[in-house]
Formats: structure tokens, C-alpha cells, sequence
């Protein structure tokens, strides 16, 4: 029977203590195999008694119930014995059975307990009086001490256990008590609610904080990118800075390899003039030969100015040569880094032309799209425009048709010739309205229109490259106005 202790405003629920554990060793019972009788080959084991003769259970089913009540009469049930010496204490002089049963209980109690401190020991930081205190109250806890509340919702006072409880402080009956406990059950729902909805609103902040810290990482993140385009930005500046002053640098040598050059020819014609003027006998072989004979000092002195020319002469061939080499390695890198300028503006162009493309004229956005669209803008320029393909290619090369302006402006006027091609096909099935007189002299419609296509017709023979483009777009907008296409 459960027992309610009400001291004051504390209740206090007792459970009866378990019944005591008591280790039992028992044998599990072997039995033996079971036999069928043997009855005969083909007879039918479902009208056959195991124990013994065939069943007759007669015409009202009285012989069926009296044997069953006669076997269960006879049948045995086997008794087990049961041996629980080995699992109790040994038991004292003149102690009762009872109190041998409960010393067992508690010994088996002091095991759990040790077991328990046992495990709790593993915890780091735990000590064994600790852990004997933490395992003592896990198996006994305290009761917990309940609170009553008001009919308001309002907790009462606690009352002191060192003094007494008068009427007014206690229950006047059993209902009162109930309610009270009520009350208190439903101050715990409400306080369920609020702490639940306390971690709700702590949950919604910290998700909150967490996306405004993922927005400031978002943006650390992208001025750290913008950081790194800055400062990839400032090491390209630096770099291309680095290649303009090696660039001058080779250049202002390559400069300085022609004035020593030009420098060391002027000598050498400066030394040659001398050597004529001093020895003009050098200038006739008959002289020269009588010279070596009659004053081979004097020989001796123009063989050795001769080969200081020589050397000059040499010296001017190795100056020639490396000059010529530095320049061609500055062209060739120049070239280089011209080509890779050139390649790279021209797949930005590329790239910002297909973009567009998209987004204007879509249906030639494709693979197949932009190569019907090349040849449609082939047509126009070597049929409308009058380009050869030499001119073509060397526009296209230097850049002209290359631009993404120029490509847009180029497939723009390609795709109105194609619609207008369209519309020619279709206008010529179509039967031509009359136009409507009226009386008076009048200027046609679209004559101004007319006298500007005639300019720019005129204008267009003579224009070449980009300026040609600009034309033929002004001159296909004035013939749609003129509603000649």
C-alpha cells in the first residue's frame, strides 16, 4: 500500500520498499525424448491415443470428458527444489530465517552500491568518497518536496519543519489537498510552456545571431575577395610596370648599341682618311711595294695601323651582329606579348558579344544558330557592302569587326536582311494596294528619305572597314523608312 506523508505544504509520496533479490541456482529440467506408438504401417496418427487405446467418445461425447478428466487426474506434475544456500550469508547462532534474509538483502544492496562507485570512478575528477555519495543517492534519492498551490495559481509558503501546522496552514479535507495538487500540476504545465517557449525565443535568437554572423563572414568573405582582386589588380599593374621599364630598359640598350656602333664607325672612317693622308702610298700598289723595300720602317708602321682598322672593322661586325640579335629578341617578345594582348581582348569581345547575342537575338545563340548568323553576316558584307574576303579577314584581324559592338552591329544588320529577304518573298504574293490620290501637288511620301539613301549610296563607294558598317546601317534604316524593304 502506497503511503502519503503531508507535512505542511510538502507531500510526500512513499513507495513500499522492492521485496528482497535472492540468487537462485535451478537446474533447467531435462525431458525425455517423446515416443509415438507405433500403431501400424498407414494407420492415422490423428485418431490415435499417445498414451495408450483409441479414444471412444461415444454418441453424446461422454466418453471423450471422462477420459480427459481422468488423465488429468493422473498426471504428475514434477516438484522442483529450491536451493538458495549458496546465495544467502551463513547464518548466525540462534538467528531467524528473517533476519538471515534481510542481512542477504543488504548485502546484496552494499554489492550495487560498490558496482555503482565502481563505474562512477571512471568519471575524470571523481574520488571514491564521492563517487560512494553519488551512488548512494541514485539508489535512494531523497523524495522530492512539492509546493501546493492556490486556487489564484500562486505557489504557498513553504512551511518549516521545526514548527507545527495549525488549521489554518493545513488541508481541511481531501479535496482541498487534491485541488491544491491540481493546481500545482497545472503551474508545472505552465511553466513547462514557458520554458519551452524560453528556448524557443533563445533557439530563434541564436539562429538569428548565427545568420548575422554568416552575413558578416558573407561579407568579411567578399572584402576579402576584394581585397585579393585588389591586390591581383596591383601585382598586375606592378607586373606590366616591371615589363614597361625592362622593355625601355632593352630598348634604351638596343639605342645604345647603335650609337656605339655609329660611334665606332665614325672612327674607324676617321682613322682610315688619316692612314690616307699620312701614307698615301698605300693607295698605289707600285708605292707600296717600293716603300717595304727602300723603308721597311715606314712599312712596318702602315701594316700596324692597318691592322688597328682590321680590329676596328671586326669589332664593328660583333657590335652589328649582337644589335641585330637584341633587336630581334625584343621584337619576337614584343610580339609575343602583342599576340597574347590580342588573343586575350579578343575573347572578352567574344565572350560579351555571346552574352548579348543571347539575350537579342536568341534564336542564334546555338551552335548552329551563330553559324547560320556567320554566314548570313558573310553575305551581307561581301553582297550588300561590297568587301572582298581579303578585306574581310583584315578587318577582322585588326580588330575592327572584331569588337563586340562591331559583331552586334554586324549580326543586327545581318538578321534585318534576312527578315527582309522574308519579307520580299512574302510581299511578292502578295497584291499590291493602290495608293490613295489626293488632289493638290504634293511632295511624295519618303522623298527626303530618297535624297538621303542617294548620299549615302555615293558615300559608301568610297568608305572602307568600321566607317562602311556605320553606313550600310544608316542607309538600311532611310530604305525601310522610304518602304523600299
Amino acid at each position: 500500500m502506497t503511503e502519503v506523508v503531508i507535512s505542511g505544504d510538502t507531500v510526500v509520496r512513499k513507495e513500499p520498499a522492492p521485496p528482497p533479490t535472492i540468487r537462485v541456482d535451478m537446474p533447467p529440467p531435462v525431458a525425455p525424448p517423446e515416443q509415438l506408438p507405433d500403431r501400424g504401417e498407414g494407420a492415422d496418427v490423428r485418431l490415435k491415443n499417445i498414451g495408450g487405446e483409441p479414444i471412444e467418445a461415444g454418441e453424446d461425447g461422454r466418453g471423450l470428458r471422462e477420459e480427459v478428466r481422468r488423465q488429468q487426474r493422473e498426471r504428475a506434475d514434477p516438484i522442483y527444489e529450491w536451493k538458495a544456500d549458496a546465495a544467502m550469508p551463513p547464518p548466525g547462532e540462534h538467528e531467524a530465517f528473517s533476519k538471515q534474509l534481510r542481512r542477504a538483502s543488504k548485502s546484496q544492496y552494499e554489492a550495487r552500491l560498490s558496482t555503482l562507485a565502481q563505474d562512477l570512478r571512471q568519471i575524470p575528477g571523481a574520488t571514491p568518497e564521492s563517487a560512494r555519495r553519488a551512488a548512494e543517492f541514485m539508489a535512494d534519492p531523497p523524495p522530492i518536496p512539492v509546493t501546493p498551490v492556490s486556487d489564484a495559481g500562486q505557489p504557498l509558503a513553504r512551511l518549516l519543519d521545526d514548527q507545527p501546522v495549525t488549521e489554518y496552514e493545513s488541508f481541511r479535507n481531501l479535496a482541498e489537498a487534491k485541488r491544491a495538487m491540481r493546481n500545482y500540476r497545472d503551474l508545472e504545465d505552465r511553466q513547462r510552456l514557458e520554458l519551452a517557449a524560453e528556448l524557443t525565443r533563445v533557439e530563434q535568437e541564436t539562429r538569428v545571431a548565427e545568420q548575422v554572423q554568416a552575413q558578416q563572414a558573407a561579407q568579411a568573405q567578399a572584402e576579402q575577395k576584394e581585397v585579393e582582386r585588389a591586390q591581383q589588380a596591383q601585382a598586375a599593374h606592378v607586373a606590366a610596370a616591371t615589363r614597361a621599364q625592362q622593355e625601355a630598359a632593352a630598348l634604351q640598350q638596343v639605342r645604345q648599341m647603335s650609337l656605339n656602333e655609329a660611334q665606332l664607325a665614325a672612327r674607324i672612317q676617321q682613322h682610315e682618311q688619316q692612314i690616307f693622308q699620312r701614307y698615301p702610298e698605300v693607295l698605289d700598289w707600285q708605292s707600296w711595294e717600293h716603300t717595304q723595300k727602300t723603308n721597311p720602317a715606314r712599312a712596318a708602321e702602315i701594316q700596324r695601323e692597318g691592322a688597328k682598322s682590321q680590329a676596328a672593322v671586326a669589332q664593328f661586325a660583333k657590335l652589328q651582329q649582337d644589335r641585330q640579335l637584341r633587336e630581334y629578341a625584343l621584337g619576337q617578345h614584343q610580339a609575343q606579348q602583342a599576340a597574347a594582348q590580342r588573343a586575350a581582348w579578343n575573347e572578352q569581345q567574344d565572350s560579351a558579344f555571346q552574352n548579348a547575342l543571347a539575350s537579342r537575338h536568341p534564336q542564334f545563340s546555338s551552335d548552329t544558330g551563330r553559324t547560320k548568323l556567320q554566314r548570313l553576316a558573310r553575305e551581307y558584307l561581301e553582297k550588300d557592302l561590297g568587301l572582298t574576303k581579303a578585306q574581310i579577314d583584315a578587318e577582322w584581324s585588326r580588330g575592327a569587326l572584331r569588337s563586340a559592338g562591331a559583331q552586334m552591329m554586324l549580326a543586327d544588320a545581318a538578321v534585318l536582311k534576312a527578315g527582309r529577304d522574308s519579307m520580299l518573298d512574302l510581299n511578292s504574293k502578295r497584291a499590291q494596294i493602290p495608293q490613295v490620290q489626293r488632289p493638290g501637288v504634293h511632295r511624295p511620301a519618303g522623298a527626303a528619305a530618297l535624297d538621303q539613301i542617294h548620299t549615302l549610296e555615293r558615300q559608301l563607294e568610297n568608305a572602307t572597314g568600321y566607317q562602311s558598317l556605320k553606313l550600310a546601317t544608316k542607309l538600311h534604316q532611310l530604305r525601310r523608312e522610304a518602304g523600299l524593304t
